[in-house]
């Protein structure tokens, strides 16, 4: 019966969905909400001789810069298509949808929710990004009944927003390439790149060995990979081509993800938005048997099921978190809903926890609002400059350093500070120097831009070396001998760092000093599980029940204290379907 009404509240959903294509609204202004990519956008529409007018957006508490592009355009759009179905901004999807999401709320209301297909779930998903959506559609195809909880109004999570770079060992795409791959040549790239010793041997095994067929699921499934080349990374090159990118980044995963996951919705699937699960229920044996939950409509509501899989990603949106395992200034581009969640539940179960203080970091943040570590600017740390600590001394060849090494300078920096030095005819005249909005992709005018810089506190200006020390605060004696061995690599060629690109001398002022930090995209530690994605205890014992998928595993507890192209992404898909699978068995699917 259940099903029935179900199919029933679906096929009058798709109905009234179709009745409002090109259709005509009563007049007035019409309040609406959406959930963004940073919380609830809030906008008004204006409806005039039954059309869309205007569409004014009221309040929202999305990033500046980010966000900017779809506030410009969407609005508009949806006017000129006198429809909420437009096309969103590829560099602000979550920001797009959440508009298009409120224009709905305001002229149709909510849409009745349909019930649960099954009395209750065989598997409990925590988290619809590509981790959440990789196990609930594999758990559905397995035959499992499949709860998955998102406690945003849209599915995708960080991968909506990231870049599609995805790993995998002896894949169809390699073998089509004519490219010879093992599981052994995979993980002997974790031991070289990642430090024997440092991460998981058995699950990082386990990966290589799966990795590959997980990529081919994916693949199967309809994922646009493109021009399907396998290549060697994105960071310091894998020992085989075994990097794929998705189409237009990682949406293109979860576009196929979401299509299979679809098939079984009002079968034996269920999605469940605006959700938020506030806390584990454990047993008296302590195994997770569900989770407490807050409904859309603010009451609270609890779902039992033998498995749960914790896919809630890292805790990169989370700065308190950031503080306390990783660094003492940072600066983050995950999105603000990754907060750590399950990393606070499985600590809650004594869960053993490993590589916490490893995070990678990205170099040259500028942070230009103190009262939001997500919206800061850049510093293009490879333009030339000097990298100077808080103890006026070099660290590295500023120019040729790799993706490595200008981590470590930044994580391990005192108090994470690096200041970028230089005086104007150091830098490469027509390069970006300051950048802002996504990734740093709006380039900024060097002057008014430093001028800014200045005022706030981020730069310093000064007609000498010694003034220059002075005005940052670095020991004036040590910040003059290191620019006097730097210049005088300049004239003999023979750097103290090994540098031979760019190499002019800091002689000729007004010099420069701005003060940067790292940011983030994705946290590396995480909870110790064992192959089948269980959950490990600090006594060895397995937390029954829990299992994990996604960027709350630990890119570091598999491929070790570096960055390694398409590992994120591999970890989710990887073990997303691992744990799927590993359920289905157990409860006879």
């Amino acid at each position: 019966m259940k099903k029935l009404i179900a199919l029933l509240l679906s096929m009058v959903m798709l109905l009234s969905m179709a009745s409002f294509a090109g259709a005509e609204f009563a007049d007035g202004v019409f309040n609406g909400t959406g959930a963004g990519l940073m919380g609830n956008i809030e906008v008004a529409v204006t409806v005039e001789g039954g059309k869309i007018a205007k569409v004014e957006v009221l309040s929202h508490t999305e990033t500046a810069g980010i966000s900017d592009p779809a506030f410009a355009a969407i609005p508009d759009a949806i006017v000129a298509a006198q429809s909420w179905e437009v096309d969103a901004v590829a560099t602000a999807t979550f920001t797009s949808e959440g508009i298009k999401a409120a224009v709905k709320n305001a002229l149709v209301g909510e849409e009745a929710a349909a019930e649960m297909p099954f009395e209750q779930p065989d598997m409990i998903v925590i988290g619809a990004g590509m981790a959440g959506m990789t196990a609930a559609a594999r758990g559905a195809e397995l035959g499992l009944n499949v709860l998955l909880i998102e406690q945003t109004g849209s599915v995708g999570g960080s991968a909506m927003v990231a870049g599609g770079t995805l790993l995998g060992a002896m894949t169809k795409m390699q073998a089509d390439a004519g490219i010879e791959d093992s599981a052994e040549l995979c993980f002997a790239d974790f031991v070289r790149l990642g430090g024997a010793g440092t991460f998981n041997e058995e699950i990082a095994r386990k990966f290589s060995e799966v990795s590959g067929a997980a990529v081919d699921w994916i693949d199967e499934l309809g994922a646009d990979f493109g021009d399907r080349a396998p290549y060697f990374g994105v960071y310091q090159p894998l020992n085989v081509a075994r990097n794929y990118s998705g189409n237009g980044g990682a949406s293109a995963f979860i576009k196929a993800l979401n299509a299979r996951f679809e098939e079984f919705v009002g079968k034996n699937a269920y999605l469940a938005l605006n959700t938020k699960v506030e806390s584990l229920i454990v047993d008296e044996n302590k195994a997770v048997v569900g989770v407490n939950v807050t409904m859309p409509d603010g009451t609270a509501n609890a779902y039992y099921a033998p498995a749960t899989v914790i896919a809630t990603g890292g805790y990169g949106g989370s700065e308190e978190l950031l503080t306390k395992y990783n660094f003492t200034n940072v600066l983050s581009t995950s999105p603000s809903f990754v907060t750590g969640d399950g990393y606070k539940w499985l600590a809650e179960l004594d869960a053993a926890f490993t590589n916490m203080d490893f995070c990678t970091s990205y170099a040259g943040g500028i942070r230009t609002n103190p009262d939001n570590f997500f919206d800061f600017s850049y510093f293009n740390v490879l333009n030339g400059c000097l990298w100077i600590n808080t103890a006026g001394e070099r660290m590295a060849d500023e120019v040729g350093a790799d993706s490595k090494v200008k981590s470590d300078s930044w994580a391990y920096s005192d108090q994470n500070i690096v200041y970028t030095v230089f005086s104007t005819e150091m830098l490469i005249p027509d390069a970006k120097v300051f950048s802002n909005g996504p990734w740093g992709s709006i380039k900024q005018e060097f002057e008014p831009f430093a001028q800014m810089l200045i005022e706030q506190g981020n730069a310093f200006k000064a007609d000498t070396v010694e003034e220059l020390a002075e005005k940052v605060g670095l020991p004036v004696e040590t910040f003059t001998a290191t620019i006097a061995a730097y210049n005088e690599g300049c004239k003999t060629g023979n750097d103290p760092f090994g540098r031979t690109q760019q190499l002019v001398a800091m002689e000729n002022g007004p010099f420069y000093a701005v003060k940067t930090i790292p940011y983030i995209m994705i946290t590396s530690g995480g909870p110790m599980m064992n192959v089948d994605c269980q959950v490990v205890r600090n006594d060895g014992t397995i937390i029954e029940g829990a299992y994990i998928a996604g960027e709350i595993v630990g890119m570091a507890n598999v491929g070790g204290l570096n960055s390694i192209g398409g590992m994120g992404h591999g970890n989710c898909l990887t073990w997303g379907k691992v744990a799927a699978e590993v359920i289905a068995e157990k409860l006879g699917k």
